[in-house]
């Protein structure tokens, strides 16, 4: 999951054979992040052999981990990494190169993207304490789901698509967070601008616990999410009180429960007749 999301953001070349690294092999080709996404898709029963065989690489041969990327990506110069995916067409593996792009290459590459993070992030701050009055979330099985019909409740919406990567690797993750507040305080939905038969047939291939919604193009463009995966939480009282921000993967899951924690603890008050007063736990 840490890794995939460098995949969805930076901008991967051509797919051609080429051999720019004499450490790959001669039957890898340079691909595109859809290529890879498909090939994840298509192998939902292998992603953990899959992460396990791939291989990341510096541009002189060098192995990495995750702990050297994220220091790379965290320096001064880390705006200037990109990674390249190669396929090798026998064996099927995947192979990561990180290098370090030219300042024409970043100019070039990074001036509409930086806009584009700088618009999520300035909508992310608007949606944040605003309130919402309306809100019709259609499931999977045609049930119609309302801010009347989940009166009190609080609402966690993740945004996901079928061909998000980082979406997928993070699946399993979210449907242990949902198992751990097993309780009616909390209703969690998983909006899609997919259509429906194509996420029926997504879900037959990988479990997600979360009450499916899909053919929601209006939701995502209502909320104008911009990066995948997303998530909305939203109080009983309609504000919404958290929307992550871009770039992060790497303890997003834990960000999200630290906001349902907070906002579950605040229930336990109650107001009788005048000032809150705490009920006591059990």
């Amino acid at each position: 999951m840490k890794y995939v999301l460098s995949i969805i953001f930076l901008g991967l070349q051509l797919t051609v054979f080429a051999q720019e690294y004499s450490f790959l092999a001669a039957s890898s080709k340079k691909i595109k992040e859809k290529e890879y996404i498909t090939y994840l898709n298509d192998n939902i029963g292998k992603l953990d052999s899959i992460q396990k065989t791939t291989k990341w690489f510096l541009e002189d041969g060098t192995t990495f981990n995750q702990k050297y990327s994220d220091s790379v990506f965290k320096s001064k110069e880390g705006y200037r990494y990109s990674t390249k995916l190669y396929r090798d067409t026998i064996s099927n593996n995947f192979s990561y190169v990180l290098y370090k792009r030219d300042k024409a290459e970043v100019r070039e590459t990074n001036r509409d993207f930086n806009d584009y993070i700088k618009a999520d992030e300035k909508n992310r701050k608007k949606l944040k304490k605003s309130g919402i009055d309306e809100l019709t979330l259609t499931d999977i099985k045609g049930e119609v789901h309302s801010l009347e019909t989940l009166k009190d409740k609080i609402i966690l919406i993740d945004f996901w698509f079928i061909n998000c990567g980082p979406c997928i690797k993070e699946i399993p993750d979210l449907n242990k967070l949902k198992a751990e507040f097993e309780m009616d305080e909390v209703e969690w939905f998983a909006v899609t601008y997919d259509p429906k038969e194509k996420v029926e047939r997504f879900l037959e291939r990988l479990k997600f616990d979360y009450t499916i919604v899909p053919d929601s193009k209006h939701l995502t463009d209502r909320f104008d999410i911009r990066f995948y995966p997303t998530t909305l939480i939203i109080d009983e009282n309609r504000k919404i009180v958290y929307t992550g921000k871009f770039g992060t993967m790497n303890g997003r899951v834990n960000e999200i429960r630290e906001a349902l924690n907070k906002l579950i603890k605040s229930k336990k008050y109650a107001v009788k007749a005048g000032p809150a007063t705490q009920i006591e736990e059990d």
